[in-house]
């Protein structure tokens, strides 16, 4: 019989001890462990994993290394503004984009928020025309439709969705080595996703997460010395932590079988076959035991029984016969048997 139990392994990680492969970013990292999970470890059933909790800082920002260029044309000449990287709200985005259009002198351009539906509207002097093109990654912060040109009318341009300066609503969790089997709409199948923490602090607060749920998935590895750990936004990008490290908790849960100790006794094994209890023997082995007889019944035996006990040893005519008071434990008189076989 057997039972089985949960050992059970916390695994504290910290952005500082990693090898991180992708420099200051720090959410592409990699962690070495030795034998957090042994091969060909025959008593495991299962193994689960899950982020028990995490402390993460938000020091990324609302507009970033993948949002921060905008692409206009003007007088027909194309230019390219990027962005200082950082945290803007309406009043200042606006500014950034007028100072960084007068590095190429362009000034007569002028930007507009509505306090009512939140659209931006770009504004030129004197009528003239100027396009937004379809290239900047800014585009969507600012509301307009990605991979689509704007050409003002009039010298007017207003963009058709409101300004999202949200940034990030939620971080993923995900590796490459460890093997889950968790879903994503982003490539519309399996990823190997170990949780997904929602942003509900301000811009460089900190995300404290405990995972209250005890949400966990199934691990697939046979084998495990180590593993990676990529923090994606929920615009599947790697975040950009600017340097400040983070520290997460997992815990990995090894369902293991336990073998009891038997309850059949040596005795219940080895001991004179006129005190073998019935109960224990399968039907087979009971109809292989000859019954003890008196001597002066034997003319009741069937001949052929009869003549078989002529082949048996004279020991054994003696052991079969003689009272249980004289079988010793520890005597060769024993007679034992194993896989139906008597000596």
């Amino acid at each position: 019989m057997s039972s089985t139990y949960i050992d059970q392994r916390l695994i504290i990680l910290n952005s500082d001890n990693a090898t991180q492969n992708n420099d200051t970013f720090l959410s592409d990292v990699k962690f070495t462990f030795i034998g957090l999970i042994q091969q060909n470890d025959p008593d495991i059933e299962e193994i689960t994993i899950q982020v028990q909790n995490a402390q993460i800082p938000i020091s990324f920002y609302n507009i970033n290394v993948y949002n921060n260029i905008l692409n206009i044309t003007y007088n027909s000449t194309p230019y390219s503004l990027t962005l200082t990287r950082g945290n803007y709200n309406s009043t200042t985005l606006i500014n950034e984009i007028i100072a960084k259009l007068a590095t190429f002198s362009i000034t007569d351009i002028t930007i507009t928020i509505s306090s009512i539906t939140g659209l931006l509207t770009f504004t030129r002097a004197a009528s003239l025309n100027f396009t937004i093109n379809s290239t900047g990654t800014l585009n969507k912060v600012l509301g307009f439709v990605v991979g689509t040109t704007y050409t003002s009318v009039g010298g007017i341009l207003t963009a058709p969705f409101p300004l999202n300066l949200l940034g990030l609503l939620k971080l993923k969790i995900a590796s490459d080595e460890l093997n889950v089997n968790n879903y994503d709409s982003s490539v519309n199948g399996s990823l190997n996703i170990l949780a997904t923490i929602p942003i509900e602090a301000g811009s460089f607060g900190l995300i404290l997460y405990d995972n209250i749920s005890n949400t966990q998935s199934v691990l697939n590895n046979a084998i495990l010395n180590g593993f990676d750990l990529k923090i994606y936004g929920d615009d599947n990008n790697l975040v950009n932590f600017n340097n400040c490290p983070w520290q997460i908790t997992l815990l990995l849960s090894i369902t293991r079988r336990r073998n009891e100790k038997s309850n059949t006794i040596f005795s219940k094994i080895v001991q004179p076959i006129n005190q073998i209890d019935p109960t224990f023997l399968d039907n087979e082995l009971k109809n292989t035991i000859v019954p003890q007889q008196p001597q002066d019944n034997l003319g009741d035996i069937p001949q052929q029984s009869q003549d078989n006990l002529e082949d048996i040893p004279q020991q054994t005519h003696e052991a079969i016969s003689a009272p249980a008071e004289d079988l010793g434990d520890s005597s060769l008189d024993l007679l034992l048997y194993n896989q139906h076989t008597y000596l």
